[in-house]
């Protein structure tokens, strides 16, 4: 430990020499700075794929140079780039060199861009006429009720398209969007939710007018309700006076959604039995057909979960024929019959 504050001094000076001497000196490295396009026509949009970023090489004192790295190495987007202008460029396919003038380093004006000696910097690309277009959106989102709720309906998307613009053979190879793969689990009530819109297969330079959507879902608590003297109707050709049904009237057990059974009424149900069925199947009693009338706006296989009749067959009844008895009168009998009336005379 003997000398120890010289050893220390000696250590610091040799590094603030160290410094100075590299403050002194400029380095060059070659690093990926991104690519921006600028100053685009308003009727023209990119059809290609230009590179999202540019090798370049880059000369300037190490301090400098380092710091940029690092702030490049942050995500700092602004921390170095190449431009290209594309004020005068026009419809089809061109080639656009990168020279000094590109380059931009805001934070580091001795930072210079260093041009190859024996090649040229450029990047292809081409333009197409900008048009809009409305892309219907497909949804990924998957939704699971808890135990006693029930989904009642689809899922509703808000909006379900969204306008997207770019270029005319990009946008006329979209069918749709997808939104993200999400999962909502044990739901007790009906909810909106922001989903995002997965653009991970969009071509580039494609914009869209939103990048999320609100999915929204109805769910019901699931309830059962009996509806009573719901009659039931014979249908068909047949002796209405000869044939009945036993009992003609019976209940109606429904189980579905809590709010789509109280819109129901015993004028939503019609119940019947098609006569013929009695004979093709050779049964004396049937369960009788059930139809429930609702609105359009109801999802009946999605908020009905069972109809049941009570009882769950009805019987055919037939009315017994008498036969007709002829009573047959001896020569006696209507000599007896004339008697009278000549005595009524």
């Amino acid at each position: 430990m003997k000398h120890l504050g010289l050893k220390i001094t000696a250590f610091i000076f040799a590094i603030a020499l160290w410094l100075y001497v590299m403050s002194l000196n400029t380095f060059q490295i070659t690093v990926d700075v991104p690519l921006r396009l600028a100053k685009l026509p308003e009727m023209l949009a990119v059809a290609s794929k230009p590179p999202q970023t540019i090798s370049v090489t880059l000369e300037g004192e190490a301090f400098n140079l380092m710091r940029m790295r690092t702030r490049m190495n942050q995500g700092d987007s602004n921390a170095a780039y190449v431009v290209i202008d594309l004020q005068d460029a026009e419809l089809g396919a061109s080639r656009k060199h990168i020279y000094a003038r590109n380059f931009m380093a805001p934070n580091f004006p001795t930072i210079k861009f260093i041009e190859p000696d024996n090649q040229l910097l450029f990047i292809d690309i081409e333009l197409d006429t900008r048009i809009e277009r409305e892309i219907p959106i497909h949804s990924n989102v998957t939704f699971n009720t808890a135990s006693g709720y029930l989904l009642s309906d689809e899922p509703t998307l808000s909006p379900n398209f969204i306008t997207v613009s770019g270029a005319r053979n990009a946008i006329t190879r979209i069918f749709e969007i997808p939104t993200d793969s999400v999962h909502y689990d044990t739901l007790k009530g009906s909810r909106s939710f922001s989903v995002p819109l997965n653009f991970s297969q969009f071509p580039a330079y494609v914009t869209p007018s939103d990048s999320s959507i609100t999915v929204s879902v109805d769910i019901q608590k699931i309830e059962s309700k009996e509806f009573h003297g719901i009659p039931v109707q014979l249908i068909g050709r047949f002796d209405k006076t000869l044939v009945s049904l036993k009992p003609d009237t019976v209940s109606v057990k429904i189980t579905g959604g809590a709010s789509v059974l109280d819109s129901i009424t015993n004028d939503n149900l019609e119940l019947f039995i098609e006569y013929n069925r009695f004979a093709i199947e050779d049964v004396d009693s049937l369960a009788p057909t059930v139809k429930l009338k609702l609105p359009p706006s109801i999802n009946r296989d999605m908020s009905i979960k069972a109809i049941e009749v009570i009882p769950d067959k009805v019987a055919l009844v037939r009315k017994e024929i008498k036969p007709v008895v002829f009573v047959e009168k001896s020569n006696e009998d209507y000599g007896e019959e004339e008697d009278e009336e000549d005595d009524e005379e």
